[in-house]
């Protein structure tokens, strides 16, 4: 389990209509009831490292969601380093 991460980015997720805020604050309710962050990945099995430009870098994602009355606020940290295990 890790518990340090260093951040090398971030960006806010935000809805487009009625629908798409539903969903993404129900995410980011969930997130911040459990107190956690989610690990986002790309590929069939989401266990590759996410990457935004054609030969850009590769980064790991974690989705963190916070709650405050009927207002959400969903952030995608990205990391470029390489994640170990903590003892």
């Amino acid at each position: 389990m890790s518990r340090k991460l260093v951040f090398a980015k971030k960006y806010q997720i935000s809805h487009v209509n009625g629908l798409t805020f539903d969903f993404l604050f129900e995410m980011a309710k969930m997130l911040h009831d459990k107190d956690s962050i989610m690990m986002l990945g790309a590929g069939a099995k989401g266990n590759e490292p996410l990457v935004f430009q054609d030969g850009g870098k590769s980064y790991r994602a974690f989705l963190e969601g916070r709650v405050k009355d009927n207002s959400y606020l969903l952030l995608l940290h990205l990391s470029n380093l390489e994640l170990k295990g903590v003892n």
